[in-house]
Parts: C-alpha cells; structure tokens; sequence
C-alpha cells in the first residue's frame, strides 16, 4: 500500500544520556514543521574488488550507517517575552546555549562544545524512524513577501523502522504561534554594514560541518568545526551612499542586525557584529539595481558571530 506524505509527523526531545532514547511523545515533543524527509538509510559502500575469471560486479558491503533527517520550522517567538520556543531545542542541538531572562527575552549563544544531542522520531504513514544521538545545522531564510523558515539537516544513529498500527495520537502544536511573513510592516530593522539597505531576500547558513565518525567502540555524529556565512539582496545605492566594491576591496568588517516582528511574544532578532562581504553580482528586479552579496559571518571574541535574541 502506498505511503502518504501528508501523513507526516516529527517529534524531539533532548537525550539526559547522549545515545540514549528519550522517548519523545506526541503530547509534549511535537514539532510543527514542514518539508519533513528523513532518510531510510545513509551509509556508505565498500566496493569486495575481488578478482574472478570473468567482468562483473563484486559486489559491496555497507559500513558507517546512520540516518539523516531535514525540515524547516517557520520562525516565530514564543508567545509571550522572555518564554523559550517551541523550536529552541533543536537550536541548541546545532551548537546553541539558550540563556532566559524571565519577562524579557530568551538568548541564543553559540557554543564550541557541550552542545545536547536529540531523540527524533520522524513518521510516514505509520512508517516510524528512530534518530538517536543526533546533532544538526540549521539556516535562515528571511526573503520579501514570504514566511521566514529556519532550514535544520540532523544526523545520527540508525535503527531499523518500524511499521506502527497507527499514527500517534493527541499530536500538540500549541507551543507554535503563527509567524508574521517578511517585510515593511513586520520587519523593522535591517541594517548591514551601517546600511539600512532596501533588502528582497536574506539568508545566513551555521554551516556546522556534519560528519559520522565510525570506529571501533566509537559510532557518533561529529561537528568538528563550523563557517557561517550568508547572502543578501539588496538595492544598490550610490557610490557616495556606500561603495561595496571598496568594501570588498579593503576587506572591511561590519555588523549586521535583522529585527523581525513587532509584538512582544513574537520579535527575533539576529544579530552579527562581523561580517565580511565578498565579491557580488549584479541582478534587475523591474528595472532596479540589485546587488546580489554573499558574505562570510565572523567571530570577534570567540562564540560570537550570531546571536539570536527572541523577546
């Protein structure tokens, strides 16, 4: 029988043992996501190579399995300031410390180690993939006109899927609020380089270096280092307002802030205090100038280069 992929649902939880199932429910630990793919399998292949007295295949062996598993999660606050998000667990799993001031806002820092790992339970049609010990990465897309979405890949152990009788019942989504799509009104603050820049489309990558690492008594996602980095687009201004290719140039450093939302419970910011602008393109958009400009987001003191402030 074929398999719905409307019939779909994600669950996490944080693991108190890394590796060890937390048993996430669909009462407490749902996720409202959308575009949900976990992966049956990943694994690599060893090639046998054997010499015979014929061509053919040798056949392979597989080695190193895990799974994979991505969706994005619309980017919205909590509901009421200084409340964590639904979502700030799978934040925390990508290499984030989430600090709580009560009644003003919660704060995302990023951290080089202790980071937690996560139980996932992904669902297909009462198809149930188990992802233990899971580590991930995550980008934002924040573009003119659309919703802003946070993009998350996860890695971590395999185990066999199991066919359920049905899927989970009394799912919860309460925790999610609606989130406030991309531009004038609801987005008040984007300034880059000093630049309050007439911006379409914006996205920055954590880029967490992802790995699985199999020894001999050792099999675990590895997150050895990470490179963020980003791309806006934007009007160009004059030369006299701000000269990019000098910008490029000099290697000049500049901050970048994206204030989205207006309503206490549902305002996040994302802060950069170094970014380094690299070579751009040029594109129209009805007959306007746009500057097309990637962009490399770098720490000053150590753990720094991105915060995310949700009030």
């Amino acid at each position: 029988m074929a398999k719905s992929m409307k019939k779909m649902l994600l669950l996490a939880k944080k693991e108190v043992t890394a590796g060890t199932d937390a048993l996430p429910t669909a009462a407490a630990n749902a996720i409202l996501c959308r575009a949900l793919l976990p992966e049956p399998i990943t694994a690599e292949q060893v090639q046998r190579n054997l010499i015979r007295p014929y061509k053919g295949n040798s056949g392979s062996l597989t080695v190193g399995e895990h799974r994979k598993i991505t969706f994005e999660v619309e980017l919205a606050g909590a509901g009421a300031a200084g409340t964590e998000p639904a979502w700030g667990l799978l934040l925390e799993a990508c290499g984030f410390a989430a600090t709580i001031t009560a009644g003003t806002d919660v704060t995302y820092d990023l951290v080089s180690e202790g980071e937690p790992t996560l139980t996932l339970y992904g669902y297909l049609d009462k198809t149930k993939f188990v992802i233990t010990n899971a580590k991930g990465t995550v980008s934002f897309e924040l573009n003119a006109k659309g919703i802003p979405v946070m993009k998350f890949e996860f890695l971590g152990t395999y185990s066999a899927a199991t066919e359920e009788m049905a899927m989970p019942t009394g799912v919860d989504y309460s925790d999610f609020i609606q989130p406030k799509t991309v531009g004038k009104t609801n987005t008040p603050t984007f300034s880059f380089h000093g630049l309050s820049a007439c911006m379409s489309a914006f996205s920055i990558n954590l880029a967490n270096a992802l790995a699985w690492r199999e020894l001999v008594n050792c099999a675990a996602p590895h997150s050895p280092d990470r490179q963020p980095s980003g791309s806006v687009t934007m009007e160009m201004p004059s030369i006299t307002t701000k000269n990019w290719a000098e910008i490029v140039r000099n290697s000049v450093v500049g901050a970048c802030s994206l204030v989205h939302g207006t309503v206490p419970g549902n305002i996040i910011e994302l802060a950069m205090p170094a970014v380094q602008c690299k070579p751009f393109t040029l594109q129209d958009d009805q007959s306007i100038a746009m500057i097309n400009m990637p962009f490399d987001i770098n720490p000053v003191e150590g753990n720094d280069e991105l915060q995310i402030i949700v009030r």
